[in-house]
């Protein structure tokens, strides 16, 4: 097992040398980049032999020391235990079921009487109202003003609050917003 390792450090240090020699022919050798790139995929395939070869033999040696670690605790350790001589059992003593408890009996309770339905009184009646109401044009109500909605470019009129921010809604899309 120890030589496993060690033959997996040799592996890893063959393919480091290996990488430094691509890139001493990397500086050296312009022209031929084909050996260049030879030279680093012998690198590189050295290097995973090793690297995979140090991977399983520390696998091989952690499974080993578990098995002897587990070999130890399976050992049983006798130590002197004290046997009973000729000592009586001890009887076991009758106890009684545990008796229900009984509640006291109440008198089911009386249902309260319920006050009698009383149908709602009348509604006032509805007064037609005169005819002198006012009705505002958007014009009394504030200015007339066009807008173009953000997503849909819809050009469309709104009426302008005159006491703050006024929302509006685009006809064609549904996109709310405030106007100020």
């Amino acid at each position: 097992m120890a030589d496993t390792i060690k033959i997996a450090i040799a592996i890893l240090v063959i393919g480091l040398i290996f990488f430094v020699v691509a890139d001493i022919a990397f500086l050296l050798l312009e022209d031929s980049k084909l050996t260049v790139f030879a030279i680093g995929a012998v690198g590189v395939i050295f290097s995973l032999v090793g690297i995979i070869l140090m991977f399983m033999a520390l696998d091989i040696k952690l499974k080993i020391s578990s098995k002897k670690t587990m070999e130890k605790e399976e050992q049983p350790k006798y130590a002197p235990t004290p046997t009973p001589a000729a000592q009586p059992a001890p009887q076991q003593q009758y106890v009684p079921p545990p008796q229900p408890v009984t509640k006291p009996v109440t008198p089911p309770p009386q249902p309260t009487p319920q006050p009698a339905y009383t149908p709602p009184s009348p509604q006032p009646r509805m007064e037609a109202r005169s005819a002198q109401v006012e009705i505002e044009t958007p014009k009394a109500q504030g200015e007339v003003k066009k807008v173009r909605c953000p997503a849909c470019s819809t050009v469309f009129t709104y009426v302008k609050n005159p006491k703050g921010p006024t929302w509006v809604k685009c006809p064609s899309c549904g996109k709310e917003g405030v106007v100020y």
